[in-house]
């Protein structure tokens, strides 16, 4: 074929694109199997029939629960793509968990959709890189990473959407929101495999018009949402599915599994003919519309045979009822639950030698934990109080000299200038930077007097892990060494608020090639009792390490490793 041809080729294809193109939102799904294919065929919702009506919904946000293999995150790929060509002069940014997982996204989901749509390649122009595409009519796809406070910065947006926002930093999720202000359009997108109840897309979830893809019985017509635990039976199998492990699946006939339905006890027919999306609470005035994605949406995809061998894959049933059901279950080493915190305030005083130590975490309204540690590794917290920035410095003061504190941590930043006047006035106070650190070392101490002839300044700095340190903090809670002196109920319970709103989630590290726990922040941000009672812990380690009086200099790294704690205390259920 001829160069005049190839052209006239393309020219015909983006007429024909144009004369289809969807003239409103809800149309979306349409104009994508129109104009984007796989597998050299039109991209079709055979089998996944369900992402329709995710795709052509008109709320101003979107929140989808999800499990894997669902095909969610193509669909919300070629939806943002499908929004940038429909509608003139509209930017979209979509993110993902760190900028490596945002590039692999954009090399394998986006850029091929792209290279075989003839109408999208023809309408590329200006940049095309990993990170960012640019459209003939003004429009703009970024493809960035929710794990850098920088990436927000300096890109209006119409359409935000966040991948996997369970596994996103919730602080930077939140910053890009201000993306929207000057868009006529304010559009939000979300998805993601649960994790907690109650954090990420599970709280999203329960802000929104929840919708759930009910099946009609083919024999009764009863309508029920099929769930794992529930509806799926084995032949000949009358315990429970979660006793099943891979010594056992073999005496079971789970390839023949089935669906039941709860009432006439037949097997119901899952087509997509049965099925039915319902809103279960239309009558709330909810913003965003929620849809939950169960693997029983795809039963040509999914079957309960293979959920059934999928359950027994996993080590912690945290992660099969996330990533293969699709919903949020309370694991142990994901975060520390309510009950647990409160488990451990008590009405009186340790009894014993001992000494204090400080947490102070900055910020406009600064947060401060005070205690008491005894020699045989006890700790309890004796005063937690907030205080405005204005007045941290007198409060600092006033909160050393009642409790006679011994050693103090406060983070470093963003408020480096009242941290320098508090070391100024308190020669046993240390500031902590987080850094990335091999191993299990939790910190590294950095400490230096003022030097008269080089001008240089006093540093007590600790590098703090800050990962490794919130695990054995975690640890250290549930041991049974760790109590809370009770003050009144509301601080008590905002204690406990921010002591629960962070959560713990396993990561693929690209660059130790190791499977590794990271702390991430939500959207509230509610965690600041947390950090400061994080400093509070790393000050009891450091008792001691103090500036000499004499002149001279003094340079010590002095490090601290996990130990294993006791058993969790008895108080606490067993998962």
């Amino acid at each position: 074929m001829s160069t005049q041809q190839q052209a006239f080729r393309m020219h015909l294809q983006r007429l024909k694109a144009g004369a289809s193109q969807a003239t409103a939102i809800s149309e979306t799904s349409r104009w994508i199997s129109d104009n984007t294919f796989l597998g050299n065929k039109p991209y079709s919702y055979k089998g996944r029939e369900f992402q329709k009506k995710i795709l052509d919904s008109e709320a101003p946000e979107s929140i989808i629960r999800k499990c894997s293999q669902m095909g969610v995150t193509e669909a919300a790929a070629r939806r943002a793509l499908a929004l940038c060509v429909m509608l003139k002069n509209f930017t979209t940014i979509y993110t993902l968990p760190t900028a490596t997982l945002a590039a692999i996204i954009a090399k394998t989901r986006i850029n091929p959709v792209i290279r075989d749509s003839p109408y999208l390649s023809s309408t590329l122009a200006g940049s095309d890189n990993v990170d960012v595409k640019e459209f003939s009519n003004n429009s703009f796809l970024y493809i960035r990473g929710a794990a850098s406070s920088n990436a927000p910065i300096s890109i209006p947006a119409d359409l935000l959407v966040h991948d996997e926002l369970d596994f996103s930093d919730g602080l930077v999720v939140s910053q890009y929101h201000s993306r929207l202000t000057a868009s006529p359009y304010k559009m939000k997108m979300k998805l993601s495999t649960p994790t907690l109840p109650g954090k990420g897309i599970d709280y999203e979830f329960s802000r929104s018009r929840r919708h759930f893809n009910f099946v009609k019985c083919s024999h009764c017509n009863h309508q029920f949402i099929p769930h794992y635990y529930d509806h799926v039976r084995i032949p000949g199998f009358t315990g429970e599915l979660m006793s099943i492990t891979k010594n056992t699946m073999h005496k079971l006939k789970y390839r023949e599994a089935y669906v039941e339905c709860p009432k006439c006890r037949l097997v119901p027919d899952l087509d997509v003919k049965y099925r039915e999306w319902v809103c279960e609470n239309p009558e709330e005035n909810h913003v965003a519309e929620g849809f939950q994605v169960s693997p029983f949406d795809s039963p040509t995809i999914i079957t309960p045979g293979y959920l059934v061998e999928s359950s027994t894959v996993y080590t912690n049933i945290a992660e099969f009822v996330n990533f293969n059901l699709g919903l949020p279950f309370f694991s142990k080493e994901s975060v520390l639950a309510p009950d647990e915190i409160r488990g451990t305030i008590i009405p009186n005083l340790l009894e014993g030698a001992r000494y204090a130590v400080m947490g102070v975490d900055l910020g406009k309204t600064c947060h401060i934990v005070v205690a008491n540690c005894s020699y045989d590794g006890s700790m309890q917290v004796v005063h937690k109080e907030a205080v405005p920035l204005n007045r941290l410095k007198d409060r600092y003061r006033e909160l050393r000299a009642k409790f006679r504190v011994r050693t103090a941590v406060i983070d470093s930043l963003p408020y480096t200038d009242m941290v320098m006047g508090l070391q100024a006035i308190d020669r046993n106070l240390w500031a902590c930077v987080y850094t990335q650190s091999k191993g299990t070392t939790l910190y590294t101490i950095h400490k230096k007097e003022d030097d008269g002839n080089t001008g240089e300044q006093q540093q007590r700095q600790l590098n703090v892990s800050r990962d490794r340190t919130f695990d054995s903090l975690m640890s250290y809670v549930r041991s049974g060494d760790f109590s809370m002196l009770q003050s009144n109920q509301e601080l008590d319970e905002e204690f406990v608020t921010h002591c629960t709103d962070m959560r713990r989630v396993k990561d693929w590290n690209m660059k130790t090639q190791n499977l590794e726990f990271r702390w991430l922040k939500s959207e509230e941000g509610n965690d600041h009792f947390w950090f400061a009672l994080s400093y509070a812990y790393l000050a009891k380690f450091i008792i001691g390490q103090t500036i000499g009086e004499g002149g001279g200099s003094l340079n010590l790294i002095g490090s601290f490793k996990i130990t294993e704690r006791k058993p969790v205390s008895s108080i606490i259920r067993s998962m």
